[in-house]
């Protein structure tokens, strides 16, 4: 994975009292597919739908490469999902940042589907289309495989997610 650090600061890993609260890693969650992880959160929604959150800047060579795709996805289920696309927008839904941040560790470009799975660093690795596919295929997993017609041709990937 490709991505970029920001030096914006990390969450504040500490409970009342200074005592640390342990957040897992990256490399100590359960993969799923295109080097997404599962965070072991239930799925967040908004309005019904679950919530696909995008963080980048365009001064990230990673994030702009990323970001044309994740919108053409995101396109692809206008009413299935609730995007909330914050390229450039990085003060924008800041709890999602803190709570995710032991996975994202400051650094973009950085996804969050459904508070469900979760990466760190671009697709750039997989290729256009590859990536295209992966994150089709997570975003069907939420939404319960529709529109039928955009999860239909990425099933096999679908059936590899837990």
């Amino acid at each position: 994975m490709k991505n970029q650090s920001l030096n914006q600061g990390g969450a504040n890993n500490q409970q009342a009292g200074g005592t640390p609260t342990a957040q897992p890693t990256q490399a100590a969650l359960e993969s799923a597919i295109g080097g997404f992880v599962l965070t072991g959160d239930e799925v967040c929604q908004e309005d019904g739908k679950p919530v696909i959150y995008y963080f980048g800047y365009a001064g990230c060579p990673h994030c702009t490469w990323n970001h044309p795709i994740m919108e053409a996805v995101a396109k692809k289920f206008p009413t299935q999902i609730a995007f909330h696309d914050n390229m450039d927008k990085l003060d924008q839904d800041q709890d999602i940042q803190e709570k995710y941040a032991s996975i994202s560790q400051g650094a973009v470009p950085f996804f969050v589907f459904g508070c469900k799975y979760a990466r760190l660093g671009s697709g750039e690795n997989y290729g256009e289309a590859e990536e295209a596919k992966f994150l089709t295929a997570l975003i069907c997993k939420l939404t319960d495989s529709q529109p039928e017609k955009v999860c239909t041709p990425v099933k096999d990937l679908i059936d590899q997610i837990k």
